[in-house]
């Protein structure tokens, strides 16, 4: 009797902590900051992952929440906490342009550079200006390689992001690095048919004196 009371408190405790997890979730994602303070109190730990391992803050971080994202790191969230797919929050952050929560985590001790995938390589791909000029001022690394290889100057150029094609030329990114397909960022911006980017980045190598780039291009 003793051991069926025992698995039937325990099976009371884990519905009830289930769905705390899920008021977290929906509060975060609708930046409802007095539920969360409410929940916080009752011992909720921020660093609280959703069903698909994403951590409060980077949800937070995602949807721009400024004020959401602030409560939940004064309430001890990680800014270096990863979700499955080794994300952290200032790579959603950088991912999604909201360059002022990206300040912010970085403020709290957010590491922008580290191997794999990193914020300013998200911010790239995405096109977000404001972001790469804040980690470029945190003295991201403008020339880390992803795991394939691939600069945010690669990035950046085969999506004509021309703005942060620019800024990141401005700051030393190297045109002639080369991802695992040999690709380098003027041949990928070529093949996307990026010719604005393409113009760019050739005009800079001409300024360094380098020959014109010579490809045979495969357009996909």
């Amino acid at each position: 009797m003793m051991v069926l009371a025992f698995v039937l408190s325990w099976g009371i405790t884990a519905a009830r902590a289930s769905d705390l997890v899920e008021d977290t979730e929906f509060a975060v994602q609708n930046g409802d900051t007095a539920t969360m303070q409410k929940l916080l109190a009752k011992g909720i730990d921020p660093n609280t992952t959703d069903a698909q391992g994403n951590p409060l803050l980077s949800l937070a971080a995602a949807n721009g929440d400024e004020a959401m994202v602030e409560l939940l790191l004064r309430a001890g969230a990680s800014p270096n906490r990863r979700n499955l797919l080794g994300e952290t929050p200032a790579m959603r952050a950088a991912l999604k342009g909201n360059a002022k929560v990206l300040q912010r985590l970085i403020d709290a001790g957010a590491i922008i550079d580290h191997a794999g995938w990193t914020p300013l390589h998200y911010a790239a791909l995405g096109g977000n200006v404001e972001c790469v000029e804040v980690l470029l001022r945190a003295k991201a690394d403008v020339n880390a390689p992803a795991p394939n290889g691939s600069t945010a100057l690669m990035l950046a150029a085969r999506n004509g992001h021309v703005d942060v094609v620019k800024r990141l030329l401005a700051a030393g990114a190297d045109t002639e690095r080369r991802n695992e397909d040999g690709r380098t960022a003027v041949i990928w911006a070529l093949e996307k048919r990026q010719t604005e980017a393409a113009e760019l980045i050739e005009n800079a190598r001409r300024a360094k004196g380098l020959p014109p780039t010579k490809v045979q291009l495969v357009i996909e």
